[in-house]
């Protein structure tokens, strides 16, 4: 018999995060729903534990390799999933999935095994592809995590880019509905709400605690709190794709 589907206060957390190395995301993602599952494509989550309190903590693996290989990801979440308690899936961090992919396509560009850079890239966009429908296909709430860093242009300029390239962020679009960037004033740090799929953008909220406690649930509250459904329907189409990724 089918289950009757019971509307939440809010929707589930689908979200990505972005920041400078150090900035705290990992951090951040301890205070997300647990169980937690991590794909320590990073290998440094290991030093957040004590700062998750009583929420559990799973490995995807502990193999290093298969924390940053797609098709390992996929086999082990496929294994695994069925029938377990994890609430959050956290990618820590995309960067470290997808950037050996751009530059192994830019070698074999350069080195001439690849004339067509397009088709070079073609396994970064499938590996996209791959990793968003095997860590989303299972109903948990989903933390995408990746850095940003500081390059200037070409008149010497000087720029915040992130580490991942703007076609994955765009493709990876479909799978969220919030991103997040990690902003600091003085000595303080925040979380900016660049985009919201169906609630209020532009929003910085200031971490109070130094570990972000509770910071997702005041996220929410700030983002969706108050607003009617027919209000986020409208904000659903006006915000259906993010400007600035």
């Amino acid at each position: 018999m089918f289950k009757r589907m019971i509307k939440n206060r809010y929707p589930p957390r689908l979200w990505a995060l972005s920041g400078h190395t150090g900035s705290g995301k990992s951090t951040f993602a301890t205070q997300m729903r647990g169980p937690l599952l991590i794909v320590d494509a990073d290998q440094r989550f290991q030093e957040m534990l004590d700062l998750a309190d009583d929420r559990v903590v799973y490995a995807l693996s502990s193999v290093a390799a298969d924390n940053t290989d797609p098709d390992r990801i996929a086999a082990i979440l496929a294994e695994n999933m069925p029938g377990s308690d994890v609430r959050t899936i956290v990618v820590d961090s995309l960067t470290a999935i997808i950037t050996p992919l751009v530059v192994r396509a830019m070698v074999d560009k350069d080195a001439g095994r690849e004339k067509n850079l397009a088709a070079a890239f073609r396994a970064k966009a499938l590996a996209m592809r791959q990793l968003q429908d095997a860590v989303t296909r299972w109903g948990t709430d989903v933390l995408w995590i990746y850095h940003i860093m500081e390059a200037r242009d070409s008149r010497g300029d000087l720029l915040t880019r992130a580490t991942v390239p703007q076609m994955e962020l765009a493709r990876l679009t479909r799978s969220i509905n919030m991103r997040l960037e990690i902003v600091t004033q003085a000595n303080k740090r925040g979380i900016k709400v660049v985009w919201a799929r169906r609630g209020r953008s532009g929003i910085i909220l200031w971490d109070e605690t130094g570990k972000w406690a509770g910071m997702p649930e005041r996220i929410e509250e700030a983002v969706y709190g108050g607003l009617s459904a027919e209000e986020q329907d409208r904000i659903g189409i006006e915000n259906a794709l993010p400007e600035v990724f």
